[in-house]
C-alpha cells in the first residue's frame, strides 16, 4: 500500500512540477515562492498571481488538476487589475478577496506584494 502512495503523490508532485516549468521555474516549490493567494472562489478553489522569472505576473486558479491554464500580464498593475475585475464579475462576497502579501487595508492596486507578508 505504500508504494502505491508513493506513486500517486509523485504523479501528483510531478503535475506541479511541469506547471512550474510552464511558468519559468526549475520546480514547483520555487514557483510557489513567487506565487500569491488572491481570492477564493464557492467551488474551494482559489485564483492566483506568480511572478515569473521574466518578471511579468501569471494569474491562474487552482481548479482541477495542474498544469492550470494561466494568463500572462506585463505588470503586476495589469494582473491585480484583471483579477479584480473578474472577481466582481463573478459577484463574490467581498471576504473572498484576501490578496496575500499585503497589511490589512492596504492597496493591492499601488504596489507589488511582499514575499515577508506571504500567509
Amino acid at each position: 500500500m505504500e508504494q502505491v502512495n508513493r506513486f500517486l503523490r509523485s504523479l501528483i508532485f510531478n503535475k506541479y512540477d511541469e506547471f512550474a516549468n510552464a511558468l519559468g521555474y526549475t520546480n514547483w516549490k520555487v514557483a510557489e515562492e513567487n506565487t500569491f493567494y488572491i481570492y477564493r472562489l464557492e467551488e474551494d478553489a482559489g485564483w492566483y498571481a506568480t511572478e515569473l522569472p521574466s518578471n511579468k505576473w501569471a494569474v491562474w486558479n487552482d481548479e482541477g488538476q495542474p498544469p492550470y491554464s494561466m494568463s500572462e500580464f506585463a505588470t503586476w498593475s495589469e494582473a491585480i487589475g484583471q483579477l479584480r475585475k473578474s472577481f466582481v464579475g463573478k459577484g463574490l462576497p467581498e471576504e473572498y478577496w484576501q490578496p496575500e502579501g499585503f497589511k490589512d487595508n492596504e492597496n493591492v492596486f499601488m504596489k507589488e506584494p511582499d514575499r515577508e507578508k506571504k500567509m
